[in-house]
């Protein structure tokens, strides 16, 4: 059987499917949203997809870079405390960390997601940017990726979300990890992906997911 092939088999859930549906008629329609590079996120396996952050908007529209399947995404413990919206989160395949201390247990729900070869989505800045460019990454997400051995797929999505304003969202290759998994998973290994993820995001946006006093240096090497 070819690896990862459960997720295409999986019973679909109503509530992704609808909200998933919908919001693919709205992003076309009303923010012009175009793909690029879907071909880079790998078939017939789980992924982890890593993106930035700027609105509550971005976990859908990282879901339509990967309309084959499911993803399960991992958001702020505060979002399913909100009735509702908490419960629709969790129909969703969403499940909460809290984002001021190391949260073990989501962790191991992540890594778990992804031994069953569910997909998984990730924002890798923690929260939401408000700057124009990307806060700082935090290491959990390494952590993830390096214990689980996954292709780690980032996407940069460009533009703000106003009405008839086109956002690109742009999906780069798999950011590489096979020498870093043949070491041990550590504090140097984690910081060593975090850089080649920084690295990937400053190429898809251009230099502008990088602070100003970067870009300009940082964008003559991209």
């Amino acid at each position: 059987m070819e690896n990862g092939a459960e997720f295409h088999r999986e019973k679909r859930t109503p509530v992704y499917t609808i909200i998933v549906a919908l919001y693919w008629v709205i992003a076309k329609v009303f923010f012009f949203m175009r793909f690029e590079g879907m071909e880079n996120v790998p078939r017939g396996q789980s992924c982890i997809l890593m993106g930035n952050h700027q609105c509550l908007l971005d976990p859908i529209t990282l879901a339509l870079c990967a309309r084959d399947r499911e993803i399960r995404f991992m958001g702020k413990r505060e979002l399913f405390e909100i009735p509702i919206l908490g419960h629709l989160f969790k129909m969703a395949h969403g499940f909460p960390v809290d984002r001021g201390n190391m949260d073990m247990a989501a962790m191991r729900t992540a890594l778990d997601v992804l031994k069953q070869e569910y997909s998984l989505g990730i924002f890798p800045e923690g929260t939401r940017s408000r700057k124009g460019y990307m806060l700082p990454l935090l290491g959990g997400a390494s952590l993830i990726a390096l214990r689980s051995g996954r292709p780690v797929v980032p996407v940069y999505i460009d533009g703000q979300y106003k009405l008839f304003h086109r956002i690109t969202v742009r999906i780069g290759k798999p950011i590489e990890t096979s020498d870093l998994q043949n070491q041990r998973v550590n504090k140097e290994t984690c910081q060593e992906l975090t850089q080649r993820m920084e690295a990937s995001f400053a190429r898809l946006s251009n230099g502008r997911s990088l602070p100003p006093a970067l870009q300009e240096t940082q964008t003559e090497n991209l």
